[in-house]
């Protein structure tokens, strides 16, 4: 099943992204004066940092604190999403936030699970509490209709794919 070209619009713009994203990304006092969409750019550029030192090969305490960080940060976006009113997730730009950020989140726990040295126990635990939470949303949003497999690339998470494989719709919230 293919989603239409309308189900998915633009995360920066994302009602929910207003709501949530000055919870994950500290702009300091100047937070009332930037637009939602320039601390999510915020965001994505951070990310991108930690994914071209991870591409680099030359893993680094710091870039070891990077990727936690993203994932982390990540892993709270998703959280507040996901915490919204079902019904507001039906709108595409909030929905592509919430692939996004889950897709995102996922990447980065992977990447960090995966770094060497290993990443401290306490970070693996906290990434590992969001990642628990995030199945647990997806699974109800993935039950309610709010997403489907095709929302999601090819190249997403073993885990989301999974969760959008084995859990079948028994509503659709978003219908109209």
């Amino acid at each position: 099943m293919f989603a239409d070209a309308n189900r998915l619009g633009r995360p920066e713009v994302a009602p929910v992204v207003r709501s949530c994203i000055f919870r994950v990304v500290d702009v300091g006092p100047d937070a009332e004066k930037m637009q939602p969409s320039a601390a999510y750019f915020i965001l994505k550029a951070g990310s991108m940092q930690a994914s071209v030192a991870a591409l680099a090969g030359k893993p680094d305490s710091r870039s070891e604190f990077r990727t936690v960080l993203s994932a982390v940060k990540w892993g709270e976006l998703a959280g507040c999403i996901y915490a919204q009113d079902d019904r507001e997730l039906c709108d595409p730009d909030n929905r592509a936030a919430m692939v996004e950020a889950t897709t995102k989140f996922f990447a980065f726990a992977k990447q960090a699970e995966a770094s060497k040295p290993p990443i401290p126990a306490g970070d693996a635990s906290v990434i590992e509490n969001f990642s628990d939470k995030l199945l647990n949303a997806l699974k109800n949003h993935r039950r309610y209709g709010t997403l489907v497999a095709a929302d999601f690339s090819s190249f997403a998470a073993p885990e989301i794919m999974r969760i959008m494989r084995e859990e079948k719709a028994t509503s659709d919230i978003c219908k109209r």
